[in-house]
């Protein structure tokens, strides 16, 4: 038998080859500097539509909190028909803004919590709201449909700006606040939490507005 090459015998296999490739090829930015399509980041993301984006869209769709504490006393399915927002996958949202009291500052986990207690006041919290240092849930990322999960590249990077937005409440919302010195005090809120049943009945709000009032 005749001996090829090996030079032509190497060649015939890397053409075999190129005509059947099992993966897929992506430039390296693409996998490594994008997260979503025109963002290099999550916080380049973030910083794209935070002002310009999900604050208008967050401040123009809040339901005053009265509202919405009063559709919940006459039952969920009320409260979810007239105000929460679905996203895609069928979990829903609140969106809320309103003004209340401080009755008590939870810090006993690193998911802190200060409960508010909404005009007209009898002493029991209406309202929960998240003050980290760790803050769970996705509800900034998902109530307003702004960021969408078509818009990135994978699961991962979805996920990693939610972490990146809620990161944003920590720094700009929450830092500048003395927050064992809000006990007591009137403050007013803005945020989003998720719609699930729970105590008290707006639990675990992202605030993207956290203010002491005079």
């Amino acid at each position: 038998m005749n001996r090829l090459p090996l030079r032509i015998l190497v060649c015939a296999a890397c053409c075999g080859l190129t005509g059947c490739v099992p993966w897929t090829v992506r430039p390296i930015e693409d996998t490594t500097a994008s997260v979503a399509k025109g963002a290099i980041t999550p916080a380049a993301y973030v910083d794209q539509i935070w002002t310009s984006k999900l604050l208008p869209a967050i401040e123009s769709s809040a339901v005053d909190a009265p509202a919405l504490l009063h559709s919940l006393q006459q039952g969920s399915s009320t409260a979810r028909t007239q105000f929460a927002r679905p996203d895609a996958n069928a979990a829903s949202y609140w969106i809320v803004k309103g003004q209340g009291r401080v009755i008590a500052v939870d810090q006993r986990s690193r998911n802190g919590l200060v409960m508010v207690d909404v005009a007209p006041f009898d002493g029991r919290p209406d309202v929960s709201i998240q003050i980290g240092p760790v803050l769970r849930g996705t509800s900034l990322r998902d109530a307003t449909g702004l960021v969408r999960f078509t818009d990135f590249l994978n699961q991962l990077h979805f996920a990693d700006v939610g972490n990146e937005l809620n990161d944003r409440v920590l720094k700009s919302v929450l830092a500048p606040l003395e927050v064992k010195a809000l006990k007591g005090r009137q403050v007013s809120f803005l945020g989003t939490a998720a719609a699930d049943e729970g105590a008290p009945p707006i639990h675990a709000l992202v605030p993207v507005r956290l203010e002491l009032q005079p």
